[in-house]
């Protein structure tokens, strides 16, 4: 696939391609690279946000094109960087509120905020709190992909293992696929594959040594 920013004029400002790249389900992969490496992009294409201006997306052998792509929106859940929070669960139905409060005391936010009457009580809360918020209702639209970008940035040390080393693995074993954009490199290990985006393109990940 690739795909051009252009300006009005029809100038291209920016490209990421050409993307040749295929995601196995249950696996976690791990995307790294610079600001501006086009990483963000990446994950918009591979969501169906954005059209490639040449090539396309496969679901097994099942071309995407605008006759699916809506269903083919709903195989993921998404965190971006720039997620927006609600204090209502929106598009969610018969929400399991004991599994809720079960997650907010997974995500030590039993203490800062609870599910009453249909929406958390309190949604003013530090950055890392709030993607961990983010993070569940994330888990509750049981989608077969999930997409994380930086959720784990913006937490202290203890947590951001639990989330590489227990969360994601737990996903892991539920049979999701995992494609996060992340720069901590001492838990790469825990991913499947690390693939990295420069300039645009995407080449194998290469660790520097220590």
């Amino acid at each position: 696939m690739i795909f051009h920013y252009r300006e009005p004029s029809g100038k291209t400002l920016f490209s990421i391609g050409a993307i040749n790249m295929t995601i196995k389900q249950g696996e976690i992969l791990f995307i790294v690279g610079g600001n501006g490496s086009g990483k963000s992009t990446l994950l918009k294409l591979l969501i169906g946000l954005y059209y490639p201006a040449t090539g396309s997306l496969y679901v097994d052998d099942d071309q995407i094109d605008q006759t699916n792509y809506q269903s083919y929106r709903e195989l993921f859940s998404i965190i971006f960087t720039d997620f927006q929070l609600f204090d209502r669960l929106y598009g969610l139905r018969d929400i399991d509120e004991q599994r809720l409060k079960s997650l907010l005391r997974l995500m030590e936010l039993d203490k800062k905020t609870e599910f009453i009457d249909g929406k958390f009580t309190n949604v003013d809360l530090s950055t890392g709190q709030k993607k961990r918020l983010a993070f569940i209702a994330a888990v509750l639209e049981n989608k077969p992909v999930y997409i994380f970008d930086e959720v784990a940035a913006d937490q202290d040390p203890q947590f951001r293992q639990y989330f590489y080393e227990v969360i994601l693995q737990d996903l892991k074993k539920q049979g999701k696929t995992i494609i996060a954009v992340t720069h901590d490199d001492k838990y790469f290990h825990t991913a499947d594959r690390v693939l990295k985006m420069e300039e645009g393109r995407l080449v194998n990940y290469k660790a520097t040594p220590k």
